[in-house]
Parts: structure tokens; sequence; C-alpha cells
């Protein structure tokens, strides 16, 4: 009967290391899709950032396009009204030199007649002559009015001159002056027509800016679709190999409590044929210490290392010291990320509890139970669980 048990702990142990190199495997599958997927997130990252970027970029060139066409709005504004300024001092223009004209010919015709009359007088006065005509008045009203008449000939043909001779400068006056007011718009206009292929040029390059930065923006957010889908893929991959190692560890966990129950029915009653001090965990990648616990203090209290065994909360207490690595990973597989870590007494922690191997029966793994070292997390189990269900291990760097 106890090589029979004996049988079925070894059966036991090398169920529990398949399932450790299992799980290792399924493990760095995991890890690499996983690493995968973080490369993957890292690019869409830096893809989302040069999008965010771009997008900045094209609004400023955006607001800048906007500014630009304002300008050239103005600017075409001010040509119009300018061509509006430049087309009516053209038809003051126009009419100035019609008046100048009229002036002129005006001024000709008075000249030509008064001429006429000089003409007149002289070749009169060759014969009857002007001033026989004055001296043969018959009376004296006729001598005043005659003489009245050839004065006031002479009087409005000078006075009409001058009039006429003042209206000719000031319609060239004028004249000179639209002139002058024509080219200072026409300067003026050129300058703007200048300003605005300035600003046109500036428009252009400006809305090709835009165009490159939109170009741009499409091209980073088809790159950044394909990464998304990547990323879903990976993500799944990972989900699915998560789901795997879970199950393997819950396989093997089954197949250790079936190797136990079977041992148990192989061994005599009240038989002890399992050392209470050591440990064979599923997921540890070395041999634990042989030590033998009925040498060790057995008591009440909190576990040490000069105790060796005690009576704490939940059953009887011994300690193991192994690399934890493997059995951190089963952890992790089991959606746990808590920071391992040795506690300042030497005891291995998981976050805030104290890692422990116990009947995964009794205690699941993943499950909470009090030990004298603090609130303890089962993260383990060993060969000591056939003989004592209710036994926990704690881990420790002793």
């Amino acid at each position: 009967m106890k090589k029979g048990m004996m049988a079925a702990v070894l059966s036991a142990t090398v169920l529990l290391s398949s399932a450790q190199v299992s799980a290792a495997t399924t493990q760095e599958q995991l890890d690499q899709a996983k690493q995968q997927a973080d490369s993957s997130k890292s690019q869409l990252s830096t893809v989302e950032q040069s999008i965010a970027d771009l997008e900045s970029k094209k609004n400023e060139a955006e607001e800048y396009l906007s500014t630009l066409n304002s300008q050239v709005s103005d600017i075409n504004s001010q040509i119009t009204s300018l061509e509006q300024k430049y087309s009516d001092k053209q038809k003051e223009l126009d009419q100035v030199t019609l008046d100048l004209e009229e002036a002129k010919k005006e001024e000709e015709q008075q000249r030509s007649s008064m001429d006429l009359r000089i003409q007149y007088m002289y070749e009169y006065s060759e014969g009857k002559g002007a001033l026989q005509e004055l001296f043969t008045s018959g009376s004296i009203m006729e001598f005043l009015n005659r003489a009245d008449n050839f004065a006031s000939i002479t009087s409005y043909d000078r006075k009409k001159l001058e009039e006429y001779a003042r209206t000719c400068k000031k319609v060239g006056d004028k004249e000179e002056q639209v002139r002058s007011e024509q080219e200072q718009i026409d300067s003026l206009r050129e300058k703007t027509e200048d300003k605005k292929s300035e600003v046109q040029q500036l428009l252009d390059k400006t809305s090709a800016q835009v165009n490159e930065f939109a170009a741009g923006i499409a091209d980073k957010q088809s790159q950044a679709a394909q990464l998304a889908s990547q990323i879903q893929q990976q993500q799944s991959q990972v989900d699915a190999l998560t789901k795997k190692a879970a199950d393997e560890v819950a396989a093997a966990d089954a197949q250790a409590a079936a190797a136990k129950a079977a041992a148990q029915k192989q061994a005599p009653s009240g038989k002890n044929t399992a050392d209470a001090g050591s440990s064979v965990p599923s997921g540890g990648n070395e041999k634990s210490e042989n030590r033998d616990p009925s040498s060790y203090y057995i008591g009440s209290g909190v576990l040490t290392k000069s105790k060796g065994v005690v009576m704490g909360p939940s059953g009887k207490e011994t300690y193991y010291n192994m690399e934890m690595s493997g059995v951190v990973r089963i952890m992790r597989n089991m959606g746990n990320n808590d920071p391992y870590w040795v506690r300042s007494d030497g005891v291995k922690m998981l976050g805030d509890y104290v890692m422990v191997a116990a009947n995964l029966s009794v205690h699941p793994r993943g499950s909470h139970v009090d030990c004298s070292l603090g609130k303890a997390i089962v993260c383990d189990t060993g060969t000591f669980a056939l003989s004592n269900p209710h036994q926990l291990d704690i881990a420790v760097n002793w």
C-alpha cells in the first residue's frame, strides 16, 4: 500500500510538472502576442499623434487661408472703387474738355466779330468815317447817342474778351487738375493690383498646404484604421491564449485533485506518508528544501524559521523557499496583475497578500485565506495537500 501511495504521489507530481511545461509554452505564446499587440498600440498612438499634429497645422492654414481670402475680397472692392473713381474722373475730364472747346470757340467767334467791327470802322472812316458819322449828327441828342454806342461797342468787346480769357484759363486749370487726379488714381490702382497679386500668391501657396495636410491626414487615418484592425485581431489572439492558459491551469488542478483522491484511497488509515514541510508547486522551477518538520517547534503564534511549524488560524502552517516565476506566471494567466515582491521579514507577497500553497479543492487558486503572517492568497499546491487538506505552505526566502 505504501508503494501504491508513493506511485500516486509521483503520478500527481508528473501531472503537475507537465501542466507547468504546457502553461509555460502557452505563456510564451501569450507574451509574444501581448508584445505584438503593445507594439501595434504604440504605433497607433504615434500615428494618432501625427494625425493630431496635421489637423492642428491644417486648421492654422485654413484660418490663414480665410484671412487671405478676406484680404483679396477687400482688395477687389478697393480696385472696383478705384476703377469707378477713374471712370468718373474720365467723364469729368471729357466734360471739361468739351467746356474748354466751347469756350475757345466762343472766344474765337468774339475775336472774329470784334475784328470785323474794327475793320468796318476803319474802312468806314475812309469815307464818311466814324468820326464824321458822329459829328454830322443832326442834333446834340443824336450825337450823344452815337458817341455812347461807339464807346459801348469797344467796351463790350473788351469785357467779353477778358471774360472768355478767364473762362479758358479756368477750364484749362480744371483740365490739368482732373488729369492729375486721374493719374493718381491710376497709380493707386496699379499698386493695389500688385498687392492683390502678392496676396493671391500667398493664398495659392496656403491652399496647396491645406491640400497637402488633408492628404497627409487621409494617409495617416488609413494607417490608423489598419493598425486598429490589426490590434483587434491581436487582442482576440491574446484573449484566446489567456483562456487557453487558464483552461490548462484548471485542467492541471483537476488532474492533481484526482491523483490526490486516488492516493488517499490507497493510503492506510491514519498513516501520514507525505512530508508535511515539503511542497511540489505546480508553477515552481526549483526543488523545495528538504526538512523534517517533526524536529521543528509545533505550537501556536506566528510562523518563523526557528519554529518551522505552527497551528495558524486556518490550520497547520509550514513554509517553503523556491523560485516563484512559474507560480506568478500562472496567476497572471488568471488575470491577477498585482506586483510580486518580498516583504522585509522574508515573506513572499503578491500585492498585499502572503503567497501560500494549499489544497486547491479546499482553497481554490486565487482565493483568500487567513494565516499567521497575514491575509494570504492561494497561488500554489503541493504533495502535502494529499495528507492534510487544511494545511498551508507559506512561500518565504528563508
